[in-house]
């Protein structure tokens, strides 16, 4: 734990960061107007509990919904209570809803379930597989940044995508900054309720190569069947976007990229090409994009750029590539007594009223004590 929190600011710095959209996307925001505005919480946000299985301890986690339950993402996993006997730098789970739509809170405890035995994003062995630890004391840190892109196929299977930056370290330094990321799909057979998690193919190893902007690590959000897919600049020069048909997301040629001087295009642009940052897309820190009806904007939340913290903010835009407005506080969580005592600000639409379209949004976030826990906030929007 302490590894893996210890690095975590340096790592979310640097970069962390035929079909139709699943269902959790269900809405066309073609006829709504869209807008920038400061959404204004409703009374107090109220703890739910905490997000777990109690077999495991694990840091920073993601979610998607799938039909009628949530699969997780999260990064450096271990046995509860024995962490020597099983540590991987990845895992997932399911969890369940009520019958009314909301997350099934028992007793506060959202249950995770599914099993884990290896690194849920395989590792290859040119990256010091299966675990990511290499001979010469350095570490392949394969961790999700953002929730996995749902895409829903003509036969009612399920393709995740997850973008994930190959941080190579040591100790904690970060041997490779501008490193390749792995393009990763998790496969939902229609109907599988099982208790068995989605199996993992790695489509491109170096999807975006050594030195590109890695483009979905850092988010997406998902309007009208396109993607739009977030990446950060080298040196914590801004936030990038790239758009693509939900149906191509494996296919780099069908891929546009937006800059400020020139709109969107094909060409796609340097790592270190500040015309193609957006002001206020995001802040750098960890967070989640998505679109809301209720407000009419797309929004994103998350993490501020620099600090240890459960902090929240938002930021909204009428489109993707914005202008976004200035991210604003809106929430502060309470933190653990750990040295990193909270971190991994997360929000989850698709837990929310109508996947993120009605007045409320679920929250979680990495709060570090003598072990990993991830409560659960619920905000109602004014």
């Amino acid at each position: 734990m302490e590894f893996s929190t210890l690095y975590f600011l340096a790592f979310l710095l640097s970069g962390s960061s035929g079909a139709t959209p699943l269902d959790s996307y269900p809405h066309s925001e073609k006829h709504h107007v869209k807008r920038a505005i400061t959404p204004v919480v409703a009374g107090t946000p109220e703890v739910l509990g905490v997000a777990s299985d109690p077999a495991l301890d694990r840091d920073s986690c993601t979610s998607v919904r799938v039909d009628a339950r949530s699969l997780w993402t999260c990064r450096d996993t271990s046995n509860a209570g024995t962490p020597l006997t099983f540590f991987v730098s990845s895992t997932a789970s399911w969890s369940d809803f009520n019958s009314d739509g909301t997350p099934k809170v028992e007793n506060g405890v959202l249950s995770m379930y599914g099993s884990n035995s290896v690194p849920y994003f395989t590792i290859g062995s040119d990256l010091c597989g299966p675990g990511g630890n290499c001979d010469d004391g350095t570490r392949y840190a394969i961790w999700p940044n953002s929730r996995p892109l749902p895409v829903t196929n003509e036969d009612g299977s399920y393709s995740l995508y997850t973008w994930i930056n190959q941080a190579h370290l040591q100790g904690l330094t970060l041997l490779n900054p501008d490193s390749a990321a792995t393009l990763y799909r998790s496969d939902v057979a229609a109907g599988d309720t099982s208790d068995s998690l989605p199996p993992v193919t790695v489509v491109d190893e170096a999807f975006w190569p050594a030195g590109s902007i890695l483009y979905g690590n850092y988010g997406f959000v998902v309007s009208d069947n396109t993607a739009y897919l977030y990446g950060a600049l080298s040196n914590s020069a801004g936030i990038a976007v790239a758009k693509v048909p939900v149906g191509s997301i494996e296919d780099k040629s069908a891929y546009s990229y937006f800059t400020n001087s020139g709109g969107w295009s094909t060409t796609a642009p340097g790592i270190t090409d500040t015309d193609a940052a957006i002001p206020n897309a995001g802040t750098g820190g960890q967070g989640t994009f998505y679109y809301s009806s209720y407000f009419g904007s797309f929004v994103w939340i998350g993490a501020p750029a620099i600090g240890v913290n459960a902090d929240f903010y938002i930021a909204t835009a009428p489109s993707p590539e914005g202008p976004w407005s200035e991210p604003v506080l809106f929430y502060s969580g309470a933190v653990g007594t750990a040295p990193l005592p909270a971190y991994s600000q997360q929000a989850h639409p698709d837990m929310s009223e109508d996947a993120g379209n009605g007045k409320d949004i679920y929250l979680t976030y990495t709060k570090v004590d003598d072990v990993y826990s991830t409560p659960l906030i619920h905000v109602v929007w004014e």
